[in-house]
């Protein structure tokens, strides 16, 4: 009898974690939406007032931001300062791929990251900053549907994964 009640509340407890996990994903993405965004603040912070170097100005975001929109910052100041024959752009999407499984954006959201990476070191100031406003109000849609997303997904996750572990219990009693 107490195996029962202990492999039920098992099998309960795995289905409510995994939809759990599956409602943290839809968190996730806000969250690094967010970082990301104040990251682009930071950078445009360090470029217009500081004129601060591509390499050094990623690296201070880096440190400033939570895991791992900071590290992928890190990551390319470290490849920046390391690989001078490469370009910031190849600097950012190498960074990016090594990171790629941390990160939580969606298909578009990466598309977004790696257009970013366009913009970085090329063309003059005023340019830059223009591309960079443009992809900030593109990520600043993304972050509205992503919010809307966990909204509506992360209540369903949780009680789908709860009612789910109950389902398969009486199925088996």
């Amino acid at each position: 009898m107490y195996l029962k009640f202990l492999g039920a509340s098992l099998i309960i407890f795995a289905a409510y974690t995994y939809g759990y996990s599956i409602s943290s994903l839809y968190r996730n993405r806000v969250s690094q939406l967010k970082e990301l965004l104040l990251g682009l603040e930071m950078f445009l912070a360090e470029v217009n007032y500081g004129l601060t170097p591509l390499p050094q100005a990623f690296m201070h975001i880096g440190h400033k931001l939570k895991e791992p929109v900071g590290k992928l910052f890190s990551d390319a100041a470290a490849l920046m300062q390391k690989s001078r024959g490469l370009s910031a752009r190849e600097c950012w999407k190498k960074a990016l791929k090594n990171n790629s499984g941390a990160l939580e954006f969606s298909r578009d959201g990466m598309e977004l990251m790696d257009r970013l990476g366009l913009v970085w070191g090329k063309g003059d100031k005023s340019g830059q900053l223009r591309q960079i406003a443009l992809i900030q109000e593109l990520l600043r849609q993304a972050l509205r549907e992503a919010q809307n997303e966990y909204q509506k997904n992360d209540k369903m996750w949780k009680y789908l994964g709860l009612l789910g572990g109950l389902t398969l219990v009486i199925f088996l009693l």
